[in-house]
């Protein structure tokens, strides 16, 4: 496979060769953003957790049937 690269490669123009490494560079870049942003993503999702601690409070009879729903249960 790579064989074949190189010979489409040097088969082209040199002006076709620049755009052939510049797109090269581009999907590097691309990568590397991608990599980036899914460690982030990681980071941000696991300092999520306890954030909201002690602002949730659960009242009392939460866990009660509601009126008209005792048949559900």
């Amino acid at each position: 496979m790579e064989s074949a690269i190189l010979d489409k490669y040097h088969a082209l123009p040199d002006d076709l060769r620049r755009e052939v490494v510049d797109f090269i560079e581009f999907l590097e870049i691309k990568h590397q953003k991608a990599l980036v942003e899914s460690t982030s993503l990681a980071h941000r999702r696991a300092s999520l957790f306890g954030n909201a601690k002690g602002l949730i409070t659960i009242m009392p009879g939460f866990e009660d049937t509601p009126e008209g729903f005792a048949e559900y249960c």
